[in-house]
């Protein structure tokens, strides 16, 4: 395990120097050997300097997390909402292979443990991955005239990362048949069942 030496670190660059610290460890020990400790010593900066930040190992893992969730920018505007979702689920496809099924099962094994700790990881997540659906997709096609704010529904917002996350957990992989199919045959029908032209 490589760690850094002091540094003088602020800001910013601090903190990115920080979730690459957590993901190093998450990815190397697993939900249950990632401590407050190893982050610190992995960020060459101090428990202090973690704790002014989050409270819980749970709380850095998040905003770890976060910081690896597909950003705008990253998700190209392809004009119409059926290509931007089958180009945001690609690249979630992407991120979910570098984390790994076997990383995902692990932490969802560990917090299941600890109703607290699922309660704040899962429900961070979710709210997380419901804002980045809605800045990268859906935001977008309200825009372009394609749908209405009263067309989503909270399940709407969700559904296109719960099925692609369950599908990851399940196989391993998001096949580009898989990313199709969950966009053409659930997200697309649901939407115009809600009115939206689509």
């Amino acid at each position: 395990m490589q760690r850094k030496g002091a540094s003088r670190r602020r800001g910013e660059a601090l903190e990115l120097a920080i979730l690459e610290a957590v993901w190093a460890e998450f990815s190397e020990l697993g939900y249950l050997g990632l401590t407050m400790e190893g982050v610190a010593k992995r960020a060459g900066t101090s428990k202090p300097v973690l704790y002014r930040r989050w409270s819980t190992k749970v709380e850095m893992l998040i905003a770890c997390i976060a910081n690896r969730i597909p950003q705008a920018e990253s998700v190209p505007d392809t004009g119409s909402l059926r290509g931007d979702m089958v180009a945001l689920l690609t690249v979630a496809r992407e991120r979910m292979s570098v984390i790994g099924q076997t990383a995902m099962l692990g932490m969802l094994t560990e917090v299941s443990k600890d109703p607290e700790a699922r309660e704040v990881l899962l429900g961070g997540l979710a709210n997380e991955l419901v804002n980045m659906v809605y800045q990268v997709i859906y935001r977008r096609s309200i825009e372009r005239g394609e749908l209405t704010e009263e067309q989503l529904t909270p399940r709407l917002l969700r559904l296109p990362t719960d099925l692609a996350r369950n599908e990851f957990l399940l196989f391993g992989t998001i096949s580009d048949e898989a990313v199709t199919s969950i966009v053409d045959e659930v997200i697309l029908p649901a939407l115009r069942a809600r009115g939206a032209s689509v």
